[in-house]
């Protein structure tokens, strides 16, 4: 089946292949289980009754009494696809047309053989069998001290039943009801199993809700360290920021720029540095440049003249004053 008809399929069809396939996955979990924990679906050992008598089984746990064919009425009728319950319901209300005999006079059992012939419903056996012989069919069981939990004829495998007419027996009070221990100690089981599952959570919850009281209690301590982190961090920046500027701005570099640069016969008598521009004011000797000293060196760049070079001489030399823009270190 591709995923399109998967789709395209209604309800009853998606209904048959869960069935199908909720089947194949419990045999293959029978068939990794040791066979002795598996409850075989054919019967191995049954009480049998034979000319109103019973003869018990040889294996002691043996809870299947077997009748004779002749006993019961048997109709095979194909029905739609319902549960059990449902099909057993639509048996009960057609009863009178499905068996040629009175309902009243009738215990009936109903079993689903298996799909249809056309493969759209089930096939369904209705089997029936006179209350008064059912009645007789108690009395024995209660003479030999049996209380079957399945009573019906073989079907055609002669492994399983046909049908079971026990729970219409015990509806109409023939036999006792079934014992209800086990079911005790199922519902005692999921009791149980609900119980620990929820003090699991009871004990998961309690767990969270001391973690949170806990986090709420360090709350504080994690505050005054968030905000000491932010200062470290706060100081990291700006040990990065005065370490960057003071990489940038090196006042011995700019003082040893000076000395390549400034040609002999020259003196500085003013400097000025603003982190760029260098500005320097002195006096040379005559015939001593130091604007083409400057301009000549390429540790400077931008060299220009701060006033006029028409000055007076003084006794001490020509005097001087520029500006230039450091340009580095030595390339």
């Amino acid at each position: 089946m591709t995923l399109k008809d998967l789709l395209n399929s209604d309800m009853t069809t998606l209904a048959r292949h869960a069935r199908s396939g909720l089947a194949w996955w419990l045999a293959e979990l029978q068939g990794l289980v040791p066979a002795r924990w598996v409850r075989p679906a054919a019967l191995h050992a049954w009480h049998r009754y034979e000319r109103g008598e019973i003869v018990p089984a040889s294996a002691a746990r043996a809870d299947t009494l077997v009748l004779p064919g002749a006993l019961c009425l048997s109709r095979l009728l194909d029905m739609p696809r319902m549960g059990r319950a449902d099909i057993a319901a639509m048996v009960e209300l057609d009863l009178d047309r499905i068996m040629p005999v009175a309902p009243a006079s009738l215990v009936t059992g109903v079993a689903i053989a298996g799909p249809s012939a056309d493969g759209a419903g089930l096939s369904v056996r209705v089997g029936a069998m006179a209350r008064k012989e059912a009645a007789a069919l108690a009395e024995a069981l209660g003479a030999a001290g049996i209380s079957p939990r399945h009573i019906g004829p073989l079907a055609d495998d002669g492994a399983t039943l046909a049908f079971d007419l026990a729970p219409a027996m015990r509806a109409i009070g023939l036999l006792p009801p079934l014992s209800q221990a086990r079911r005790f100690w199922w519902i005692v089981v999921a009791v149980l199993a609900l119980a620990n599952l929820g003090i699991a959570i009871l004990r998961d919850r309690q767990q969270a809700d001391q973690l949170l009281t806990l986090v709420d209690a360090q709350a504080p301590a994690l505050t005054a360290v968030r905000r000491i982190e932010d200062r470290l961090h706060e100081n990291a920046a700006r040990i990065a920021e005065l370490d960057a500027r003071r990489r940038m701005h090196q006042p011995l570099q700019v003082l040893v720029a000076l000395d390549a640069a400034l040609p002999a016969n020259a003196w500085i008598q003013r400097l000025e540095w603003n982190g760029a521009d260098v500005r320097v004011a002195g006096f040379a000797a005559d015939g001593v440049n130091v604007a083409t000293a400057f301009k000549q060196s390429q540790r400077f760049a931008t060299v220009r003249a701060n006033r006029a070079e028409t000055v007076a001489e003084a006794r001490t030399g020509r005097p001087f004053d520029l500006t230039a823009r450091f340009a580095g270190g030595p390339r």
